[in-house]
């Protein structure tokens, strides 16, 4: 186990008290201008900008899908510098592959500028030429700068489409770079070679002519290692998966990660991702000493091992293993890059082990060791994931940094051209707007007087429905409390059965009182202040408990709408639907619980009743019978009405509208 020197953290405790920053999507070229009122009437009257803005909005939103362009520095291993006296041959940079590969697309990558420069000295002129034999007998020219043109200096991949050209060699040559003196100098960060999206040029051996090497900055094979501005070959959504960040006491610390493939097998190369941390100024760091065995012992003899240097980088390290062939891969670092308090750090967020365009490691998790003592092992280091986003092929990765160049170009020219037509159709709004105000005020009384009929009109009808109810429920009460009067009058005169006459006089108190309170929901109908969903709700829940007092009753409501406003329509039979259902529960279910449930389903709003009681009684085609006004009334809702109900089983009736039907504004139905 680890000492009490030594510990190791996961990526979640360094985040504690960092809060990320999330804001909301930007608006798309049309959304942005949704609230203005000219811009809205010049895009009716101007197709053409309409669609230019469609356009925009389609790249824009390609764009945010692509892997992003966010060029970082690299601390050593820049890359490979060329350099040309006058009258001096051209300075050439030839990769050997190792084999012949059908290749598919080379991609040079330019450096970042160097201290002292403001420009990228990529070569302004460049050929690139593969061959199958080494003295490039058989070349072909698969690219050369154009004439009168140069290449640009914006950080961007140069892609060359190869279409499967067979080749083992490929050579850049430098046709023209910046005069500085007596010489011309130009650099490239990295020239990456793919076949089939895999980066053959991972494992190749480069050699040049007319290179100006410096120590760790430059050099050829630097140039074929896979650290670049560009950054790690990674896209998609953030997640939380980091990798392994380990603490160490002492500087002599090793800390060794050790892989089981389960039989011997041929390796090309190794690829270990830098761990990022924002939590001490966005810095990126792998061990600063990194070293690779292949063997079919967990115990690698020590001369077996490669090495390749990472420290404080924003890209991968790459170790080539040329078709090394082991069981056990040994992966082992030394010399942390940075300190986070009086901690020293070890830290790699994912680690990758290929052979014939294979990662063997993938969802594996490694033995870890500190110091030869076992340590706690992360299942985060191989689940394809670096620092909170997708790890994506390389040649996804390029392909999708190259094409979003092509759609930044597109899109820095349509924005200029729409800005343009927007100006022109807002004048032109502008000025038609003032024409159609000005034609109002000639018809003002004629609008006035055609809305003032139409309200009429509407009113009217209104109060034909609310005499319609009053003679229904009032009239027909009243009509019962006569009667019941003129028997309790006539038993009063007999004497003779006291009893009969109290349960008149009861039946009369039943059907007062059951007035009064239709009288109520007739009147809550007609109230103004209470016509929301909301409100709706609360009034079923009321009235379920006057008339299911003697059952147990269950309501939940899960509707997030229920601020939106109901239609007067629409809550009159939506209310007069849910009474008919707790009177026919009353009348034929002998039921003793009964729930009602109120949610949304998509752009539905769902009402259910449901008891458990013996059912609805059914008519001579065995339907259920006694559900005529319910029908009824959600015919009248434009709405689907279903039942279920068996002997014994209970009745569930479920009824379901759209919501566009009730809500007095459709559009925020």
């Amino acid at each position: 186990m680890l000492s009490h020197k030594t510990s190791l953290i996961t990526a979640g405790t360094l985040m504690v008290g960092v809060t990320p920053l999330l804001g909301s999507p930007p608006l798309s070229a049309s959304e942005a201008q949704s609230t203005n009122p000219i811009s809205r009437m010049a895009r009716i009257i101007n197709p053409q900008l309409t669609e230019l803005e469609q356009r925009i909005d389609a790249l824009n939103d390609r764009v945010r899908s692509m892997a992003p362009f966010s060029p970082k520095p690299v601390r050593e291993e820049l890359g490979w510098r060329a350099m040309q006296a006058q009258g001096g041959d051209k300075p050439t940079l030839t990769l050997d592959l190792g084999e012949v590969y059908p290749l598919s697309d080379i991609y040079v990558i330019p450096a970042l500028p160097p201290f002292g420069e403001t420009r990228r000295l990529f070569p302004l002129k460049l050929t690139l030429d593969t061959a199958r034999s080494a003295d490039f007998a058989d070349a072909r020219k698969v690219y050369s700068t154009p004439a009168n043109t140069n290449e640009s200096q914006d950080g961007y991949p140069l892609r060359v489409n190869t279409r499967d050209l067979d080749a083992r060699y490929v050579r850049l040559t430098v046709d023209t770079g910046y005069s500085r003196g007596d010489y011309s100098i130009s650099m490239i960060s990295e020239l990456m070679v793919l076949s089939g999206g895999q980066p053959v040029s991972l494992t190749a051996t480069a050699t040049a002519t007319g290179s100006m090497n410096s120590g760790f900055d430059w050099s050829p094979k630097y140039a074929i290692d896979g650290q670049s501005p560009l950054g790690i070959w990674q896209s998609g959504p953030w997640n939380t998966s980091r990798g392994q960040l380990i603490k160490l006491a002492n500087s002599s610390d090793v800390v060794t990660w050790q892989f089981d493939l389960g039989q011997s097998e041929p390796l090309d190369r190794a690829t270990l991702f830098p761990y990022e941390l924002p939590e001490i100024g966005g810095t990126s760091a792998l061990p600063s000493i990194i070293k690779v065995a292949v063997s079919d012992t967990p115990e690698p003899a020590e001369d077996s091992f490669v090495s390749c240097t990472g420290g404080e980088t924003f890209s991968p390290s790459t170790l080539p293993l040329r078709g090394k062939t082991g069981r056990y891969v040994t992966i082992s670092g030394s010399l942390f890059p940075l300190t986070l308090g009086r901690d020293n750090i070890m830290a790699v967020s994912e680690i990758e082990i290929w052979s014939l365009g294979r990662n063997l490691v993938s969802g594996s998790t490694p033995k870890v060791l500190v110091n030869g003592n076992p340590a706690s092992p992360s299942p985060e280091l191989t689940d394809g994931r670096a620092n909170g986003h997708e790890i994506i092929p390389v040649g996804d990765w390029l392909r999708q940094i190259h094409e979003r160049q092509g759609i930044e170009e597109e899109l820095a020219s349509l924005i200029p051209k729409r800005n343009n037509l927007v100006s022109e159709a807002e004048i032109n709004a502008t000025w038609g707007a003032s024409v159609a105000i000005g034609l109002t005020f000639l018809i003002p009384v004629a609008i006035f007087e055609r809305r003032r009929l139409v309200s009429r009109k509407q009113i009217d009808q209104l109060r034909r429905r609310i005499a319609s109810d009053l003679h229904d429920d009032i009239g027909s009460n009243l009509g019962s409390i006569s009667l019941i009067a003129r028997s309790a009058k006539k038993d009063l005169e007999r004497i003779h059965d006291p009893d009969t006459l109290a349960e008149d006089l009861a039946e009369m108190e039943t059907i007062a009182r059951e007035s009064s309170l239709a009288m109520r929901d007739i009147v809550w109908l007609l109230e103004r202040n209470q016509d929301s969903i909301g409100d709706f709700v609360e009034r079923m829940r009321s009235t379920a408990d006057r008339l299911l007092r003697e059952m147990e009753f269950e309501m939940t409501c899960k509707s997030n709408r229920t601020a939106l406003k109901l239609t007067l329509e629409a809550k009159r039979h939506l209310f007069l639907f849910y009474k008919e259902a707790l009177h026919n529960i009353l009348k034929h279910s002998k039921a003793h619980n009964v729930r009602v449930n109120i949610f949304d389903d998509r752009d539905s709003l769902i009402m259910e009743v449901t008891d458990d009681g013996i059912g609805l009684p059914v008519d001579e085609a065995g339907k259920a019978a006694a559900v005529k006004k319910l029908t009824a009334r959600a015919a009248v809702l434009e709405g689907r009405f279903d039942v279920e109900s068996a002997p014994g089983q209970g009745t569930r009736l479920r009824l379901e509208v759209k919501r566009a039907n009730l809500i007095a504004t459709k559009a925020a139905a």
